[in-house]
């Protein structure tokens, strides 16, 4: 059985096929003083990223049938088994599922460490906010491990669907057995682990590289998103406005062809913030990363790439570099063949409600490529660590930004529509659009009750849309054959159409599709097709398979409505 060396900087952890973990510390190492609890934490990062794996489960990815370079490598077959939601992929790559469990468990060993030398150290003052921080990434690790692998999302049965073993203690026997209990069990120690860690995280300057720590902007992010993917919508906007001002300067939309203020449909005039005087509008100009600049500046993708996940750029809040073929995986189908599709790819890229493109900096792949391939947006920057100077073997590192600021303004759009503060919606939707729209010239760039409504009318007016649909029918009381419903439900597909563009590649897709039980069909190049529903038991991914060695049971593979054919 392969054997993995993780280096933990201070303890070391060795794998062990026998061991669902896959970290037996070695405990010769004594972790004696607060340096060496602070070395230590930057293992209590996942080294594995969970974004290849989860987009390719996505909406709107497709079977090329064929790469450019004429063959799909082994490095990516588990891109082939997200594509099919199946079950286990029989082999083992730095991208697959069972590579991030094992990450994530590998993290929270670190993190476990720490919080025992801290403990036997007498917790000292000065180790509070290191304290903080293990707390924090143990807190982190656990809750990608539950909305991953378990059925999170059915929030009527947390408290019978299985979750995962919360460890807090530090390991000390291989094959230890283990007890997934609930979804609510695991998640109740999510948040007490947040809250503790809340109160003792240090601010950046405990760290020298403070954007690969979590700090108090880093822990309010991971807070944020526990709130949005638990629908506690008052707390999503409370993080939100820990991170980002409020609008406070108003004004009335001016129409200069009606010479009068713009009226809407349902009456009401529309009050935007000021795009000179209101200081949030103001905030994130500064602070939004400006996507059309950058692309401009740049003189190669690689360049955008590199802009684009520079620690600098003050809209990131928390930075990581695992291990990943994630860049090779979205240029366009040159590698892979699962991936995204030639509408697809133009749909994500393409209009929105403020009557203008999103600003892409999209490339082509130009001779080689297959009919119809898409383009593909070079976000993500690779950094490839040969063996030695003359070797052309190594490993691939990618930069990648865990929270940043456009994550806080679209959930507090998200969590404004869904409790029907419409204007408030559309203001911090005007607010984000601008540093995302394509154009030579500045402007004003509005979301309004009317253009949502316009743009997503036809979407959200039939029955078969997954906002009407019965899995998602007690989110909505309002008719959505009215405008209110149709603004209601217009408003919440504005915010989940940009947080698709904004996290191309990166997987939050995936989590979308959990939260509003959107439905996903998937063909292969062969003609073969199925449908992935809300109530499909494929929507969670299963276990890994060495996981029933330490007596954990399996995610139940059972009801597949619409299976391959």
């Amino acid at each position: 059985m392969k054997k993995l060396l993780i280096s933990l900087i201070i303890t070391t952890g060795m794998t062990s096929c026998s061991d669902f973990l896959d970290t037996l510390p070695d405990n010769r190492t004594q972790i004696d003083n607060i340096d060496k609890v602070k070395a230590l934490l930057v293992s209590a990062y996942p080294n594995r990223y969970y974004g290849a794996s989860l987009e390719s489960r996505c909406d709107g990815i497709v079977d090329h049938g064929i790469t450019a370079t004429g063959q799909m490598s082994p490095s990516f077959q588990f891109n082939y088994t997200g594509f099919k939601w199946d079950e286990y992929s029989g082999i083992s790559t730095a991208d697959d599922t069972d590579s991030y469990w094992s990450a994530c468990y590998s993290a929270i060993a670190a993190a476990n460490h720490a919080i025992d030398a801290i403990e036997k150290l007498g917790t000292p003052k000065e180790s509070l906010p290191y304290l903080g921080e293990a707390l924090l990434c143990r807190a982190y690790s656990h809750f990608c491990l539950l909305t991953i692998f378990t059925n999170f999302f059915d929030e009527a049965n947390r408290d019978i669907n299985p979750g995962i073993p919360y460890v807090t203690e530090i390991e000390e026997e291989t094959n230890k057995q283990y007890k997934r209990g609930t979804v609510n069990s695991a998640f109740a120690k999510v948040k007490e682990d947040l809250e503790m860690g809340m109160k003792y995280v240090g601010t950046a300057s405990a760290y020298t590289y403070p954007k690969f720590h979590f700090t108090k902007d880093a822990a309010v992010m991971l807070a944020l998103r526990i709130a949005l993917f638990d629908r506690d919508y008052e707390n999503v906007i409370y993080y939100a406005n820990q991170l980002i001002p409020t609008p406070t300067e108003l004004t009335y939309l001016y129409s200069s062809l009606t010479e009068d203020y713009v009226k809407n449909e349902d009456g009401t005039y529309q009050l935007l913030p000021h795009p000179r005087k209101d200081l949030a509008f103001l905030f994130l100009q500064n602070n939004l990363y400006d996507w059309y600049s950058a692309s401009q500046q740049a003189t190669s993708f690689q360049g955008v790439a590199l802009a684009f996940s520079n620690v600098e750029n003050p809209n990131i809040i928390l930075s990581s570099e695992p291990y990943s073929m994630l860049e090779r995986t979205t240029v366009s189908n040159f590698y892979i063949r699962y991936t995204h599709s030639y509408d697809s790819f133009n749909e994500i890229a393409g209009s929105n409600p403020t009557g203008y493109d999103w600003a892409l900096p999209t490339y082509s792949m130009g001779a080689g490529a297959t009919t119809n391939s898409p383009s593909y947006l070079p976000k993500i920057y690779e950094d490839f660590k040969s063996n030695s100077i003359n070797a052309g073997t190594g490993q691939p590192y990618v930069k990648i930004a865990l929270f940043r600021l456009e994550e806080a303004i679209l959930a507090r759009a998200e969590a404004y529509t869904m409790i029907k503060e419409y204007d408030k919606a559309l203001c911090d939707m005007t607010m984000y659009v601008q540093r995302r729209v394509r154009t030579e010239e500045p402007a004003w760039f509005t979301y309004t009750r009317d253009k949502v409504v316009d743009f997503y009318k036809s979407t959200v007016s039939s029955s078969n849309h997954f906002t009407n649909s019965s899995f998602n029918s007690s989110r909505f009381d309002t008719d959505y054959e009215n405008f209110e419903g149709q603004l209601h439900r217009g408003l919440l597909l504005s915010v989940l159409d940009a947080r698709r563009m904004e996290f191309l590649y990166e997987g939050m897709r995936w989590f979308d599709i959990l939260r509003w039980n959107i439905p996903v069909k998937h063909t292969l190049a062969s003609g073969e097709s199925s449908t992935l529903t809300p109530d499909d038991d494929r929507r969670v991914v299963q276990l890994p398979e060495t996981t029933s060695l330490s007596g954990l049971e399996k995610n139940r593979y059972e009801n597949i409505p619409h299976p391959w054919k």
